[in-house]
């Protein structure tokens, strides 16, 4: 099975598409381990609208493929057309800009899932976005890892606030603390961080390589997260470990909080016991493990595997 990323040079995008691709290759094998299995990122970064819209990948030297995956709105143009010149199957990681009916299959969040698609076979839902994570049951669990984020459409930002509940997790835990901090957070969080909770080891984002907060996770006995970076809470989620939310203050709109599918994505796992609010772990101090183990991307790479058996023919 032959497998083309079409990619944007989206580092979130990138790892949908790239969990999913892993997952299918790895059933793959298992299914026909003497067929040749492998995918290739193709970049589209920088290409004109027009040049997507009649994109035939001339200038590949790659094997014909079986599948063209995508995520991300410029993506879609240039995989469809490449699809369509390549004759092979066309599937998006996201709720696509275009129809459903241009995609063989649309592998979407279920808080983008719209009423009227619940029953359509061109849709598969998942709990949250795909990601490469993993567990590694393997790896000695050491460390609580704090994932940081920042501002954003849902939430505001408040220093004060997160010290406050971070200075309340190293009074209540016994492991060793590791923060990091991501593009979006204050430049002078990291410093705050070191100042007032000096038993965190802080690690903020510009010295953190590609894989960092993968290995991190792997190690993690426990992970907080903020509660505007949704796509960190799944992928630790994905790691198999305790996932609480730090708190942020809300954004008001004409005096209501502001709520978006983001949000409500996160609280349907708050609903569902899949992570901890601040408020809960305060009770016992100890977070509770997830009711299971997120595993979208092998869960959708069985089904696509089991309703396009072309793949794997």
């Amino acid at each position: 099975m032959i497998i083309y990323i079409i990619s944007d040079g989206k580092k979130g995008h990138l790892s949908q598409t790239k969990g999913l691709a892993e997952a299918l290759i790895r059933h793959g094998r298992q299914l026909r381990p003497d067929a040749e299995h492998a995918y290739y990122e193709v970049s589209i970064t920088g290409k004109t609208l027009l040049s997507k819209l009649f994109y035939k990948g001339l200038d590949l030297n790659l094997p014909r493929p079986h599948l063209i995956l995508c995520a991300g709105h410029s993506t879609h143009l240039a995989a469809l057309s490449l699809a369509r010149h390549l004759r092979c199957l066309c599937m998006v990681c996201m709720k696509p800009s275009l129809p459903l009916c241009f995609f063989d299959l649309c592998i979407m969040p279920r808080h983008d899932l719209r009423a009227r698609w619940e029953h359509n076979p061109r849709v598969f839902s998942t709990v949250g976005a795909i990601n490469c994570i993993r567990p590694c049951p393997t790896v000695p669990k050491r460390e609580t890892l704090v994932l940081i984020g920042g501002p954003s459409k849902e939430y505001e930002w408040d220093s004060e606030t997160i010290i406050n509940q971070l200075n309340a997790i190293i009074r209540n835990t016994g492991n060793h603390i590791v923060l990091t901090t991501s593009r979006r957070t204050p430049k002078d969080f990291a410093a705050d961080v070191e100042a007032k909770c000096s038993s965190v080891r802080v690690v903020p984002v510009e010295e953190t390589g590609p894989d960092w907060v993968a290995e991190h996770l792997a190690c993690a006995k426990e992970v907080w997260v903020t509660q505007d970076s949704v796509s960190m809470v799944y992928e630790s989620l994905s790691s198999g470990a305790p996932v609480g939310v730090l708190e942020m203050p809300r954004r008001m709109r004409r005096g209501k909080p502001v709520s978006s599918k983001v949000y409500r994505g996160l609280q349907m796992l708050i609903d569902e016991g899949g992570v901890s609010t601040v408020a809960e772990w305060s009770r016992t101090h100890t977070l509770q493990p997830p009711a299971k183990v997120l595993n979208e991307a092998d869960r959708a790479a069985e089904y696509i595997l089991s309703h396009f058996p072309s793949l794997t023919s």
